[in-house]
């Protein structure tokens, strides 16, 4: 076939709309539809996005080429791969780029715009490529430079640019065809109102009169089949469309002076919501100062990481990738964040896997969103919150239960609840419920404060409201398998509810709050009874399970029916589901109850947390023994013992079933607990100094790593094969925003010298950290002795409002840590006299105030700190 033949510039005009048109002479390819589809693979060498500007364009990169990139939404990938093929003139070979060494790194360390090197020198050739997002459009841009080495020259070699577009979420059913433009030729394809345009300041080669481009079907007429596959390595395929399927494109380019050595170009890949738009966005970027456009795209990433916080001077270029990295995952059009910017194991994963991580997910944004906070981008995470409770939340009852819900369009809803994950539009995608997921959202909106939260306050009511009427039992625990009472899940609705409470008082809502701290007690109270066994087969047989599989024993809010039906010592079968097996639950444990600390529900000393980190580090630690890392007794964990959820022994991907491995943000949490446990950031430091080592060259942490060949208890084996290395990043996902958001939550708590996100409104309500006095206020100390039966709880109230003021759901509980002392703290306004007593509260919820006749009398100092030392008698 022969195309009209077309001079083109260096560089492209701004296109006029009308100028393009199919190419004359068009010729269908053959082998419709082509190969199944199959997504890029999870390991990111970069990602990407401009953070000023209007494009909606979000990019990745695997082993220093293009690979998805995102538009016009986060969770919408538009391509599979974005590379260069490299053959020889005399056609004895032809490189397929993603295969060769490569490089990857930012092109400074305060900027998303990357430079990735490829080559083969063997071959004698080598490609460098500076890689951002035109801020001004809907374009990616790659500047490119193409050098033949060791005395080579340009007319040694042909170069093709391959492309796999992966319109609008699916590889399926996309459209491609060679387009005439206004000075050249465009690789355009769409599919529904998707549509992307591939064009290059190089013209495309021409021979006999022919434009060598082709657009061909995977696998039968593609134009890796073509050089590749063919064996033959010649282009011989120049079809002008591929219609509704699998679809791939190619391109000669013709490198001009066959005598130079190299030769630089731009190649840039536009979309739109219709071809001619596509066209236009790619015309109009090329034609563009692109010198321009980048120092724009970095000058936007410089401001953003200037205004982030310096964490003390200790802030490193991991810090800063973390942070620019969780930022990019943001969506501009409604601020949503999505879990990670891919599909675990993409490379076997086609169309029927719609999400991969690019949903999201609230546990996990509240994850990085609070990291954000942390690092002092809050208005991210304001945004976030907004999202969250304008969009995320349900606003309707439908369906009988989780999976139960014929004629609900969005699957099962309750007013207030947070689905288990959703599209960006806030879509459910699937239908669990997790009940972490519900309170999350409530701890990230106190922490930015009442100007963010008490707007807030009447959608915030509803998902405390459904915590309370759903909760302790949760549908899944945070590893998304399991229903029952986890302590994880229980640490979350336990410190969400007291947050509530805390934004409810703010609001005049006395009585809700009252609700809020009288569960959130019980649960605080009884959460080790729930879901820590004393009969267990590891360590001294004293530890928390990963979840206590029992139903909740009643369907109301009274204290009865939080119970479960059956305790952590009943001998009960736990199916861990990726093919782990069942099992007695005691034999399953995970480092889910280290959230009982991070949520400052439990102090780190606390006796159930102690036991538990020794079962935790002898069950699930290991050691990897890496260059450099620190010496610790285990550096690295498993999600829990029996995971399926990992690559297969053998190295084939996760296929519904495998093996897990390690996962690098227990090493963060581990290293966060030995800060609270010690009292010092320096007890950070060896976990941290692990963690830098777990990432990717490009400085990504992933969400699995390589594990040592080992087996676990219970002969649940787990081998690294050959060809892989402990410690290296499984085919999962690479990044994962939880693991970068706990990177910045690691060096910030050891700048501080503390776990910089407990909350305090939590810890200080259970004795387990002294909430600053604000100014008026002096920090009372209580101390006081009573006994008491077992299930019995001693509080204090008054006439104060920090007290409660007499309502005996907003009294403030002590610690029985040193019993019969019961011990906590508050602080009260200051130079006043201050009426108080105390009382106790039953299993059953009931109330016995001391045997005193009349109120207890404080007078608190002007300034300063005084104690409390009471006896007191029932």
């Amino acid at each position: 076939m022969s195309h009209r033949s077309l001079s083109r510039p260096a560089l492209l005009g701004i296109l006029i709309a009308g100028l393009f048109a199919p190419a004359a002479q068009a010729a269908e390819a053959f082998g419709s539809p082509g190969d199944a589809p199959v997504r890029s693979p999870a390991a990111k060498s970069f990602v990407g996005t401009a953070v000023n500007g209007p494009s909606r364009v979000y990019f990745t990169g695997y082993r220093g080429i293009v690979s998805e990139v995102y538009y016009p939404v986060l969770d919408t990938p538009e391509s599979v791969d974005l590379q260069f093929l490299v053959g020889d003139a005399g056609q004895t070979f032809v490189d397929e780029e993603k295969r060769q060494a490569y490089s990857a790194g930012q092109s400074d360390k305060r900027t998303m715009s990357w430079v990735a090197s490829t080559g083969n020198d063997g071959h004698n050739w080598r490609i460098s490529k500076r890689i951002f997002a035109d801020p001004d459009r809907d374009a990616l841009v790659q500047r490119v430079t193409f050098t033949a080495l060791n005395g080579r020259k340009l007319g040694d070699f042909k170069l093709y640019v391959l492309f796999k577009p992966y319109l609008d979420n699916a590889g399926g059913g996309n459209s491609a065809q060679t387009v005439a433009t206004a000075g050249g030729y465009a690789l355009a394809a769409g599919r529904n109102n998707r549509a992307s345009a591939l064009m290059a300041s190089r013209p495309w080669k021409t021979v006999n009169g022919q434009a060598m481009l082709s657009n061909g079907f995977v696998g039968k007429s593609d134009g890796w089949t073509d050089l590749v596959g063919s064996g033959d390595k010649t282009m011989n395929w120049t079809y002008d469309s591929a219609s509704n399927g699998n679809v791939a494109q190619m391109g000669w380019l013709d490198l001009g002076d066959p005598a130079a050595s190299s030769v630089s170009f731009d190649v840039v890949l536009g979309f739109g919501k219709s071809q001619g738009d596509a066209i236009a966005a790619a015309s109009a970027s090329l034609g563009s100062d692109l010198s321009a456009a980048q120092r724009r795209y970095d000058d936007g990433w410089h401001a953003y990481a200037a205004g982030l916080s310096t964490q003390g001077g200790l802030a490193d270029d991991r810090y800063y990738l973390a942070a620019m990295t969780l930022k990019t995952m943001q969506d501009k059009s409604n601020g949503a964040m999505i879990a990670g910017i891919g599909t675990p194991w993409g490379e076997t994963q086609g169309d029927a896997n719609q999400g991969g991580y690019h949903l999201v997910w609230p546990r996990d944004l509240f994850k990085f969103a609070n990291a954000l906070t942390t690092a002092g981008d809050t208005a991210t995470a304001t945004t976030v919150v907004n999202y969250l409770f304008n969009t995320l939340q349900q606003t309707g009852d439908c369906g009988a239960a989780e999976y139960n819900a014929p004629g609900c369009a969005a699957g099962y809803s309750r007013v207030g609840r947070f689905p288990q994950n959703a599209w960006i539009s806030g879509w459910p995608y699937w239908q669990g419920t997790q009940m972490d997921e519900q309170a999350m959202p409530i701890l990230l909106a106190w922490r930015l404060g009442p100007s963010v939260s008490n707007p807030l306050w009447p959608k915030i009511k509803l998902t405390a409201d459904y915590i309370v009427a759903t909760g302790p039992w949760s549908y899944q625990e945070r590893w998304e398998e399991n229903a029952g009472y986890s302590p994880s899940t229980i640490a979350a609705e336990i410190a969400g509810l007291v947050a509530a409470a805390d934004i409810a008082r703010a609001n005049g809502d006395d009585a809700s709050a009252g609700r809020y701290l009288s569960a959130a007690d019980y649960w605080q109270q009884n959460v080790s009874a729930w879901t820590y066994t004393t009969s267990g087969g590891f360590g001294n047989g004293s530890y928390y399970i990963r979840i206590n599989p029992a139903a909740r024993a009643g369907a109301g809010t009274d204290r009865a029916s939080f119970n479960p039906a059956a305790g952590p010592d009943t001998p009960q079968t736990l199916t861990v589901k990726n093919g782990g097996g069942s099992h007695d639950a005691r034999r399953v444990v995970d480092g889910g109850f280290l959230e009982l600390v991070r949520m400052g529900v439990k102090r780190a000393d606390d006796a159930t947390i102690s036991n538990t980190i020794s079962v935790f580090d002898s069950v699930l630690g290991q050691y990897l023994a890496l260059p450099g890392a620190p010496a610790l007794p285990a550096n690295a964990w498993f999600r829990y013992n029996f995971d399926g959820y990992g690559e297969h022994n053998d190295g084939g991907d996760f296929d519904g079933s495998g093996v897990g491995r390690l996962w690098p943000i227990f090493t963060a949490e581990r290293g966060m607990y030995e800060i609270a446990r010690q009292g010092t950031g320096s007890a950070g430091q060896p976990y941290f100094a692990t963690l830098k080592l777990l990432a990717t060259p490009e400085g990504m942490l992933p969400e699995q790593v390589w594990s040592n060949s080992a087996t676990l208890p219970d002969g649940w084996a787990v081998t690294t094969p050959a060809g892989y290395r402990p410690g290296a990043p499984t085919k999962s996902m690479a990044p994962l925003n939880w693991a970068m958001g706990e990177y910045i939550s690691l060096l910030a708590s050891i700048n501080a010298g503390r776990v910089v996100d407990i909350p305090q409104v939590v810890c200080a309500r259970y004795n387990n950290c002294r909430a600053a006095p604000k100014a008026g206020e002096v920090a009372v100390g209580i101390n006081a002795g009573a006994v008491t039966q077992w299930g019995q709880q001693l509080y204090i109230t008054g006439d104060a409002r920090q007290l409660g003021a007499w309502n005996t759901d907003l009294g403030i509980p002590l610690d029985a840590a040193a019993y019969p002392s019961w011990r906590n703290g508050v602080n009260l306004p200051a130079g006043q006299k201050i009426a108080y007593k105390y009382y106790r509260k039953n299993a059953d919820g009931s109330v016995v105030w001391e045997n005193l006749a009349g109120n207890r009398s404080l007078q608190t100092p002007a300034g300063g700190s005084i104690n409390l030392n009471d006896q007191v008698n029932w």
